[in-house]
């Protein structure tokens, strides 16, 4: 076998990088390079799994923390400095890192489009994007929900590309493949049940289920506290667990004690003075796979990653919700029935305890998830991303942007 050379494109946070790191493992098992351009404070599991690392250091920032809502003008101004960061020095980066080892194929999510289409178009190289979260197609927009009313900086996005491309002597059409929502090649690590309107997905679209490895080390090894009780698991990511009050409500909720609860904070969000009820344990970050099998139920804010892995136990999920994808996803998993949706905002100790109990105890719930579980599992998962992904290495045709289209009007082009 030929070795190949893949690069990885991604944007800089957990729930981008970790769903790619199990296809990466088995492409560098079959003996192709893997290298991921990404800030270096990433690097540690990217290189457990023996990938290479092109460091930057990234400037981006954070949603807004507090109690407050995200909107989308909030994550429309997160996309357009993470844009100018990529032009500024993540494509520099790269240029000068792989020009002498230029990849075979670019793989990339949305937020990375700048770079890697460059790059892909520099080099002459194919591509292909992935999509960690619900995808984009000529039927169905994900920026065209989480971006609704807001506009005023993804009209920024769109000028600042606009003049990248004038400087380059491009024609000012240009603009809108290098836009573009999807690419001709697509690889969608979530099952297709769970895709809005997934029946009209192509076969430019791949949906492999989940990106979970086959073998998770420690699953199950929590050590359960005395007690009969039932337990449940909350947390809210990466992103926007600055959230002090909302722990404190779930403490509320089930202030009797006749639920045991499992709570990742976040780094550095550790009550100050270390008082925790006896019926709760909290940590700053936890192998969810440690504990998953003992749970009856999830909380947590809708984040794909955090929800699959929950639905791979067969977990039904309560999903607070704080941004516009928060809402998309949740009032999914609530039309498909696999679990209940409670708006940041309204998450009251009592509606909190409402939900969990309602998750936990409705078969019809439990049997729905378990059928997603089916699907989720028989997809493939990362050995047929990595089998996909192998085939388009072998592929000598660059797709990199030249039938792309760009389903979006202005005011949402450039967003996923």
């Amino acid at each position: 076998m030929t070795t190949k050379h893949v690069a990885i494109f991604v944007f800089p946070g957990y729930g981008h990088v970790n769903p790619t790191l199990e296809f990466s493992r088995m492409l560098i098992s079959q003996g192709h390079r893997v290298t991921y351009v990404l800030d270096e404070r990433l690097a540690g599991p990217v290189e457990a799994a023996g990938a290479r690392m092109v460091g930057y250091s990234s400037r981006r920032g954070r949603l807004a923390a507090g109690s407050g809502t995200v909107t989308g003008e909030e994550i429309g101004a997160l996309g357009l400095s993470f844009l100018r960061e990529s032009m500024e020095v993540i494509l520099p980066r790269t240029v000068e890192a792989l020009d002498d080892d230029v990849p075979d194929l670019l793989l990339y999510d949305l937020e990375s489009f700048f770079t890697a289409r460059v790059a892909a178009k520099r080099w002459n190289r194919g591509t292909a994007q992935l999509f960690p979260y619900i995808a984009t197609n000529d039927h169905y927009s994900l920026n065209m929900e989480v971006f609704s009313g807001a506009s005023e900086n993804l009209h920024k996005c769109v000028e600042l590309v606009a003049r990248y491309l004038a400087d380059e002597g491009a024609e000012p059409e240009a603009v809108w493949p290098l836009l573009a929502n999807f690419d001709d090649r697509n690889i969608v690590l979530l099952p297709r049940e769970l895709q809005p309107l997934g029946e009209t997905f192509d076969e430019r679209y791949t949906f492999t289920g989940h990106s979970l490895p086959a073998d998770r080390s420690g699953t199950g090894s929590w050590s359960r506290p005395p007690g009969d009780g039932p337990v449940a698991l909350i947390t809210l990511g990466t992103e926007v667990n600055d959230r002090p009050e909302f722990f404190a409500t779930c403490g509320e909720a089930f202030a009797d004690g006749g639920w045991h609860l499992v709570v990742t904070v976040g780094p550095g969000n550790l009550p100050a003075d270390g008082t925790v009820a006896g019926h709760v344990e909290m940590h700053e970050w936890l192998a969810f796979n440690t504990v998953l099998p003992h749970v009856s139920a999830v909380v947590c804010h809708s984040g794909m990653s955090t929800m699959l892995e929950a639905i791979s136990f067969g977990k039904p999920l309560v999903l607070i919700t704080y941004t516009p994808e928060d809402r998309v996803n949740g009032g999914r998993i609530t039309e498909l029935g696999l679990g209940v949706e409670v708006p940041g905002a309204e998450a009251t100790a009592e509606r909190i305890r409402t939900a969990v109990e309602t998750v936990a105890g409705d078969p019809d719930i439990l049997r729905r998830v378990a059928r997603m579980r089916m699907d989720m599992l028989s997809a493939g998962g990362p050995a047929r991303a990595a089998r996909q992904i192998e085939d388009w290495l072998n592929d000598p045709i660059p797709t990199s942007g030249e039938h792309m289209r760009n389903t979006a009007p202005p005011e949402s082009a450039g967003a996923r």
